[in-house]
């Protein structure tokens, strides 16, 4: 399977299309805004997208979801955690001077340690809460699909509703740092990283943190 990272929008997000080779398969995560190119780019391929999936309910990552339902027809799925902030969505949006597109319907709320890819493409997600109480990471066989929990050299904020310092920390360190440090972490904005990079770099979780504990 192949992760393709598409750059979108005035806050860096990252949109992910992931592939397989054996057929016109697609999942989209995370539809965030002024994504439009990539639903061209979709239709350019007579890609098929069977599944959207969001890391997690805060409008940056959430604005197109409406959009991209409309266009493929496929379900959006979300972690039952971030219920409230997905109802809400329209306030998230008006607090920061977005218009707000309508709201595309769940059609399944991720468990933990649930299977949420199609054939050709795995997908295993597991809840990373912290960020917001529902945010989920999603594990592929080319690494880590981590939302705003992670990032290169940084982590999520925790000032927004629903955050919490001490609870990202422990996703971090009990569910991402568990994996072997050469697995890419594809954050939701900014560069790609590693688990490696991460372990030894990062201000906040990383090695130098763990010192001066």
């Amino acid at each position: 399977m192949r992760v393709e990272r598409f750059q979108v929008g005035p806050l860096d997000n990252n949109l992910y299309l992931l592939t397989s080779p054996a057929s016109r398969d697609a999942v989209v995560i995370d539809p965030s805004l002024e994504s439009g190119h990539v639903l061209e780019e979709i239709a350019r391929r007579r890609l098929t997208v069977r599944r959207i999936l969001l890391t997690h309910a805060h409008v940056d990552h959430i604005l197109m979801a409406q959009a991209f339902q409309e266009a493929t027809g496929a379900p959006v799925w979300l972690h039952d955690g971030d219920r409230p902030l997905y109802e809400h969505a329209e306030e998230q949006a008006a607090a920061v001077g977005f218009l707000w597109p309508g709201t595309a319907p769940i059609a399944h709320w991720i468990a933990d340690v649930e299977e949420v890819g199609i054939p050709g493409i795995e997908i295993h997600a597991f809840h990373t809460p912290g960020h917001s109480p529902g945010s989920v990471t999603f594990a592929t066989p080319e690494g880590l699909i981590s939302g705003d929990v992670l990032f290169r050299d940084s982590v999520g904020r925790v000032d927004l509703p629903g955050g919490d310092w001490n609870t990202l920390e422990r996703s971090i360190r009990e569910r991402l740092f568990v994996y072997p440090r050469e697995t890419a972490i594809f954050p939701g904005h900014g560069p790609v990283t590693t688990i490696g990079h991460e372990m030894a770099h990062n201000p906040f979780v990383g090695a130098r943190a763990l010192r001066q504990a």
